[in-house]
């Protein structure tokens, strides 16, 4: 009697275990039908730009990952779309705050040397380069601006620029040593983390760290892939920019001219992989003053530009600038103006007429025709960059001043003594109020 009350007794347990196992598995499948909800939801509100409806729907989705525990990779992707989608709004601390938890979560539940985590490490340390960049263009747009920051606080925006990269540079170095850790050196996605590290320590202007680490992935990439892989040209390529940065034109064109050879070999003369190595090898010609060696390099340039992308395509825009610059130098305006009025429809088409892009490219095209004595032309343009830079900057920033000179000497090579005077009054108060007035 006693083994049969003991066997009813374990029945009985056995029993309870299955009911209290039984709501738990019911529970969690609960929990996954409504993240999947509130995550179809934001789906559904980002669809139809409502910002307000997509936070609160990812963040009643964060909610029901949470349930799942850390390092479930549906926690983890509901940080990684919610950090974005805040990004995306402007919302810079929610974003870094939200990637920093990312990163927790999954050290959490993946241990700190999981891929996974070196993965969460560059997207953070990325989104610190993005904000590095914004804020620079801000600043740069801000520049003259009679308003902009004063010493003090340009000092602290440039030490927050510093304290952006000083920790995307952290991060990626944490990335690096999971992924050498997990995968060996010479795995693809060690050589991906070196050069990210060395793009950071790049824009930190530390060129003795990004040669060193350059110089080992080209080094790997050799070791992997052969001495004339097409992955042995970009070492060579960015090496060859690296030189040049630091004023080394010899060391830069013989690693310019190596990475041509091996594109050249691989793709022909006519690839835009090719053309990369030609353009930046142009660039080195014009500073050693090898105007011929240039203007062949530039054209090959923009004949593989042409015949791959077409006549039309924005990114013709950069060679024909360089080109035209040449010309110019060489005191050749004509065919400099001709080159620069074929990018001014490019841009126009691109940007529209009033955008400031443009205004590099028609003061280019002003100075042709004042070499020309065009001085009617040159006048027509330069006004168009006035009503340009008023649109886009005010009518008192300081970047008016430069323009407003070169229409004042194209007023007065004219003998228009009226409108000079015009324009000079105009210089006065412009500089008056842009605190650009000597003292």
């Amino acid at each position: 009697m006693r083994n049969a009350g003991m066997t009813r007794a374990r029945q009985l347990i056995t029993l309870a275990m299955f009911f209290l196992l039984l709501p738990a598995g019911l529970q969690a499948q609960a929990d996954e039908e409504a993240w999947k909800r509130h995550m179809e939801a934001a789906s559904a509100a980002l669809r139809v730009d409502k910002p307000d409806d997509v936070l609160f729907a990812l963040g009643s989705a964060l909610r029901e990952a949470e349930k799942f525990g850390p390092g479930d990779q549906r926690l983890a992707n509901t940080l990684n779309l919610m950090a974005s989608f805040q990004r995306s709004q402007g919302n810079v601390e929610e974003a870094e705050s939200l990637y920093s938890r990312l990163i927790t979560v999954l050290e959490q539940g993946l241990g700190s040397d999981n891929p996974s985590v070196a993965n969460a490490l560059d997207t953070l340390a990325a989104f610190h380069q993005e904000e590095h960049k914004l804020s620079q263009e801000e600043e740069a747009q801000q520049e003259g601006d009679a308003h902009a920051a004063d010493q003090s606080q340009e000092a602290g925006q440039a030490h927050e620029h510093e304290s952006r990269l000083a920790s995307a540079a952290g991060l990626l170095q944490r990335s690096l040593a999971i992924r050498e850790k997990a995968y060996g050196p010479d795995d693809p996605s060690v050589d991906a983390s070196v050069n990210r590290l060395a793009v950071v320590y790049d824009a930190q202007g530390q060129y003795g760290q990004v040669e060193a680490l350059l110089r080992r992935s080209l080094e790997t990439r050799e070791r992997v892939f052969g001495k004339e892989a097409p992955e042995v040209a970009s070492s060579h390529y960015n090496l060859g920019i690296l030189a040049q940065k630091q004023g080394q034109l010899a060391e830069a064109e013989s690693l310019l001219k190596r990475s041509w050879q091996i594109r050249e070999k691989h793709f022909g003369l006519q690839d835009l992989e090719l053309e990369r190595s030609l353009g930046a090898l142009a660039s080195i010609y014009m500073q050693q003053r090898k105007s011929e060696d240039a203007e062949r390099l530039l054209r090959l340039s923009l004949s593989i530009r042409e015949n791959k992308l077409g006549k039309d395509h924005p990114s013709l825009v950069p060679v024909l600038g360089s080109l035209s610059g040449l010309y110019a130098l060489q005191d050749r305006p004509a065919e400099s103006q001709k080159l620069l009025e074929r990018s001014l429809i490019l841009e126009e088409k691109s940007f529209g007429a009033d955008n400031a892009y443009l205004v590099p490219t028609l003061n280019n095209l002003a100075l042709a025709h004042m070499a020309q004595e065009h001085y009617g032309e040159a006048t027509r343009i330069w006004e168009r960059v006035v009503t340009i830079q008023e649109t886009n900057n005010g009518t008192f920033h300081a970047s008016l001043l430069p323009t407003l000179e070169a229409l004042f000497e194209a007023y007065k090579k004219q003998g228009k003594q009226q409108e000079s005077i015009r324009i000079g009054r105009r210089i006065e108060v412009v500089a008056e109020m842009s605190g650009q007035h000597e003292h």
